[in-house]
């Protein structure tokens, strides 16, 4: 995000949140100092009422904490839609055939889930001051969660949580793997019996005649 400040009664920008912070330690810019960035609207603000800098001290403003409650969400919350969806499935004993429009509903909501908490846990970084893990981390959350540990400085066990869920899916997709081709197995020889009863077009008209 791009800053603005004061200097000599003129604007000077834009500079990155790093740069703003390095004009503070060199004391250029102060408490009383007028500085905006989008967030702020039309209106500008002294540091001190930014967040910048302690209006007591001068110093930088520790680092605000950034909140793990988007992070829970991203983490758990489509592991567990998914997972109460398969168990009711297994225990009604829907067909794997008749899973599709279901899967396919569920789909759709996890995804939403997952990318509007993702979204959420990546704005809370930076408004924290911090930059954000990569987008692409999205593919592979056990590494999203390992740099944002790095990021953060916390976050131990969302890391270790999504190294254990990521084992936990890979074991049961393989240990359900054999049930998974049976029944597709199954389904296809149903549907070739139905195709094979079906009278051919030929026998049809021969039948006319």
């Amino acid at each position: 995000m791009d800053w603005f400040y004061e200097n000599n009664g003129q604007q000077s920008g834009p500079v990155s949140r790093e740069e703003i912070l390095r004009l503070i330690m060199q004391q250029r810019i102060r408490p009383e100092t007028l500085v905006w960035n989008p967030s702020f609207g039309d209106s500008w603000r002294p540091a001190s009422a930014a967040g910048l800098v302690s209006p007591l001290t001068g110093f930088l403003r520790p680092k605000a904490e950034v909140s793990e409650h988007w992070a829970w969400v991203l983490l758990v919350g489509p592991w567990l839609m998914g997972r109460m969806t398969l168990y009711i499935m297994d225990w009604r004993h829907v067909p794997e055939a008749a899973r599709m429009n279901t899967n396919g509903i569920v789909g759709l909501l996890v995804l939403g889930l997952f990318f509007t908490a993702f979204t959420l846990d990546r704005n809370a970084i930076r408004e924290a001051g911090n930059t954000p893990p990569g987008f692409w981390w999205w593919l592979f959350l056990p590494g999203y969660f390992w740099r944002r540990r790095q990021v953060v400085g916390k976050g131990m066990s969302l890391l270790v949580v999504s190294l254990v869920l990521l084992v936990f899916n890979i074991g049961d997709t393989i240990a359900r793997f054999p049930e998974i081709r049976e029944q597709a197995r199954h389904a296809h020889h149903a549907s070739g019996s139905v195709q094979s009863t079906a009278p051919a077009d030929g026998d049809g008209d021969q039948e006319n005649l």
